[in-house]
């Protein structure tokens, strides 16, 4: 998934929770925190494999519930000291999305082995091949329909949660 994928994913889920939860406007350092959380665990894992070489694949370290529940515990415990509880929370919330989020793709393909990387290390590194590095997949980026409606719906999004935290907090 594209990281304005992961983004859209993130924020509709994190929407329709505030929506049944009926909680009001979050703060932008909220929606900063989710969006930060949607990225984090590319931002971790593919530099750390494609061009450091540390990890087995762009899908490992970060990728793992492993290392989401051990981020979840420390930054809980931080977010409760200086009183960011919220921000945590969608910063986690973003985390959590993301994993799901490239979870469902290979199920719904019936590739269940490459939805097996969120137990890393407990199941081995999913076998990729040769990977792509950032450059040559934004050069093999399919300029398609779907590429243009989901930056228009990545557009709709920042304007709207532009607009309604500005008329919250005026």
């Amino acid at each position: 998934m594209w990281p304005w994928g992961h983004l859209l994913f993130g924020a509709f889920a994190y929407f329709g929770y505030r929506r049944i939860r009926q909680l009001g406007i979050s703060r932008v350092s909220v929606g900063l925190s989710l969006t930060l959380g949607t990225q984090f665990p590319d931002l971790v894992d593919k530099p750390l494999a494609w061009y450091v070489g540390v990890l087995p694949t762009g899908r490992s370290l970060a990728h793992s519930i492993f290392t989401f529940f051990l981020v979840g515990i420390v930054l809980t415990r931080v977010g409760r000291r200086v009183d960011r509880d919220e921000a945590v929370f969608a910063f986690l919330f973003g985390y959590f999305t993301h994993i799901v989020g490239d979870i469902i793709p290979p199920l719904l393909d019936g590739e269940r082995y490459y939805a097996t990387f969120f137990l890393w290390p407990a199941l081995p590194a999913v076998d990729y091949g040769t990977e792509l590095t950032l450059l040559p997949r934004v050069q093999a980026l399919d300029p398609s329909p779907a590429l243009f409606v989901q930056l228009g719906l990545l557009t709709l999004v920042a304007i709207g949660w532009y607009l309604r935290a500005r008329t919250a907090h005026n």
